[in-house]
């Protein structure tokens, strides 16, 4: 003879050991939900929108590192770019949309990787968005061919 269980707690303590195809579903519905979040974390973790603090400290680095037609991104602080040869420009990292570094310079435009927005290697302006304000501008200088970068 066989008993029901008497409660809700009961009733988990007496299920059968072989899953269910409701249990099945249950669980990876649940397993796909936390995958699309984590998913969601991880590729806007380079994001902040929390204000950036300006650069306080001046960073250098040999000309040569600059490509011509292109830039660098140094020390996750600046850009540096040269669209013609020994014209250098230094501009913030931090895309002013929600704060994700820069990572690829092209010949017209500084490009944030989260979410396309497109800066001007001469001035920093916005060239497409989301982004609505430019790049801030930082004086650079090259001396015995070694640029720096002076922070605020």
């Amino acid at each position: 003879m066989t008993t029901t269980p008497n409660s809700p707690a009961e009733a988990d303590s007496t299920a059968p050991a072989d899953p269910t195809r409701r249990r099945v579903m249950k669980t990876a519905g649940v397993a796909g939900t936390v995958a699309v979040i984590g998913g969601s974390v991880a590729a806007t973790s380079a994001c902040s929108s929390d204000e950036e603090a300006e650069p306080t400290k001046d960073s250098s680095l040999p000309a040569s590192d600059v490509p011509v037609g292109s830039g660098t991104v140094i020390e996750d602080t600046y850009v540096i770019t040269q669209p013609k040869e020994g014209e250098f420009f230094a501009f913030s990292s931090v895309c002013t949309h929600q704060g994700c570094q820069v990572t690829r310079i092209t010949e017209e435009a500084i490009v944030c990787p989260c979410h396309s927005s497109n800066f001007s290697v001469t001035t920093g302006e916005v060239i497409s968005g989301p982004a609505e304000e430019p790049l801030p501008k930082y004086d650079v200088s090259e001396s015995g061919g070694t640029l720096t970068v002076k922070g605020q």
